[in-house]
């Protein structure tokens, strides 16, 4: 008989963990669905598995509600996860729900952290078993035909290697997924083609006039910040036409400094993380990743939460040593935010949050300095969104269509312009952005949080983690999985 580990257990999980890594609180109803799906005993699934991720974890089993199912219609797997390290790695879970290969619409990443995203696997101890239940809901357009759940770990910038891939009930596939239940889907299957790439975004930065400046406080109440074009909103990192949590953001500079300013719709604004350089991707944070020349070398990943707590690190290739990178500290950032409704409120209903940052330019490797009309870099963001129901969201200004959001090919450009040298542009002429209305009122808008949050961040103790996400996302995530 199975029987759910106690309160003790929990305790006894944290205690066993990375201590290096700063961890968000859990509410005790969050705490209760822990325990309940922490397992004394392995289970006897439906689907006996007994893959061995490396030193990690084996996938003991794992249940499926059906496998038949049309568009549209939902499907819950459920996994059995059993830890086997002494002092866990920072993995990283994926699973991928993939039909035909080559076509993009038969292809889901279900990427997460077990348990609704309140486990990460650095906290399953030794001996323990997680049932780990995700239902998903297959995309109305999905094509008719077979479609298979992959199942994995990853960590930083490779997937975990399956150790007892030539067992009797182990499929390993030759991206190195193991291959688990088949699901036939009833709908109409359309001709094959393979996926194109969209468009990279280009994006306007204005100019501060001699006589202006900007005050970090997350209100965006200054007159540039009106003139300043918004970016279309952003789309599903996938590059697909899925749903994304609707953001845009704005761009203004002055010789040394880049001001970032993003404006995020939110109905359940929070963050518990009250650490610098904590996992801010496990729940609902705005990412920005800079390489203002584009030689895919010392670029930067800054992050922001509804809380105003940081992650910055700084990168010397693409995934370069994680520990390296993130005790970097950016000198002069400076960042600020307002939430239009009530941080940490889960059962009231929030309009949203907006993200002020200010960027030295002096701090950003490759870039010249100072900023000048008519200069290019390359940039990206996202969003990560954690509603009450369902995994995790993201949302991308340029989407990385890979599942990795280091793909520093796939970044997007910002145009530095000083209105009055516009028609003196070098290059290409630049597209006209329209303007879009903000999506929140900065001045309706309030953040409630002890101390000044308003004050530029100060660097404090407490670990970092690598960039997910997938699935993270961390919850849910899009990251080396794909």
């Amino acid at each position: 008989m199975l029987r759910p580990l106690a309160a003790f257990a929990l305790l006894a999980l944290t205690v066993s963990g990375c201590q290096e890594y700063a961890e968000p609180s859990l509410t005790p109803g969050q705490k209760k669905k822990v325990e309940a799906h922490l397992l004394a005993e392995a289970p006897t699934p439906q689907h006996a598995v007994g893959a061995i991720i490396e030193d990690q974890v084996e996938l003991v089993g794992y249940d499926i509600d059906k496998t038949t199912a049309k568009p549209g219609e939902r499907v819950t797997v459920t996994y059995y996860i059993k830890g086997l390290a002494e002092k866990p790695d920072d993995n990283m879970l994926f699973v991928h729900f993939q039909g035909r290969k080559n076509d993009p619409k038969a292809w889901m990443n279900l990427d997460h952290h077990p348990i609704e995203g309140l486990l990460p696997l650095r906290k399953l101890a030794k001996g323990q078993v997680a049932k780990d239940v995700q239902t998903f809901k297959i995309r109305e357009d999905f094509p008719g035909g077979p479609a298979k759940v992959y199942w994995g770990l990853w960590r930083g910038n490779y997937r975990l290697k399956v150790k007892n891939a030539d067992a009797a009930t182990v499929e390993v596939d030759g991206e190195g997924r193991v291959v688990l239940a088949t699901v036939q889907v009833d709908g109409k299957a359309g001709p094959e083609k393979p996926a194109g790439k969209p468009r990279l975004p280009m994006a306007r930065a204005e100019k501060l006039a001699d006589d202006e400046k900007i005050t970090i406080d997350g209100k965006l109440d200054e007159p540039v910040w009106t003139r300043a074009p918004a970016t279309a909103e952003w789309t599903s990192p996938d590059g697909k036409d899925g749903p994304a949590p609707k953001t845009t953001a704005r761009f203004a500079w002055t010789p040394e400094t880049l001001y970032i300013a993003v404006e995020s719709a939110d109905d359940d604004v929070w963050s518990t993380f009250t650490e610098r350089d904590s996992n801010t991707w496990e729940q609902e944070v705005i990412e920005v990743f800079i390489d203002p020349d584009g030689d895919k070398k010392d670029y930067l990943e800054l992050q922001v939460t509804p809380a105003n707590v940081i992650f910055d690190a700084k990168f010397e290739r693409h995934r370069s040593d994680l520990a390296k990178a993130r005790a970097w500290n950016m000198a002069g950032f400076e960042t600020a935010v307002t939430v239009d409704g009530t941080l940490n409120e889960r059962d009231d209903t929030d309009r949203g949050y907006i993200v002020e940052m200010a960027i030295p330019v002096a701090e950003v490797p490759g870039a010249k300095s100072p900023l000048a009309h008519g200069f290019t870099w390359r940039i990206n963001l996202f969003r990560w969104d954690a509603p009450k129901a369902g995994r995790q969201q993201a949302a991308a200004f340029s989407p990385p269509v890979v599942g990795d959001f280091h793909a520093l090919e796939r970044f997007g450009r910002i145009r530095f312009i000083d209105p009055k040298l516009s028609k003196t542009i070098p290059g290409r002429a630049l597209p006209v952005i329209t303007p879009k209305t903000l999506i929140l009122d900065p001045k309706k808008a309030t953040l409630r949080l002890p101390g000044n949050p308003a004050a530029p961040v100060t660097p404090t103790p407490g670990g970092a983690a690598p960039e997910p996400a997938t699935a993270p996302p961390a919850g849910g995530a899009t990251g080396q999985g794909e």
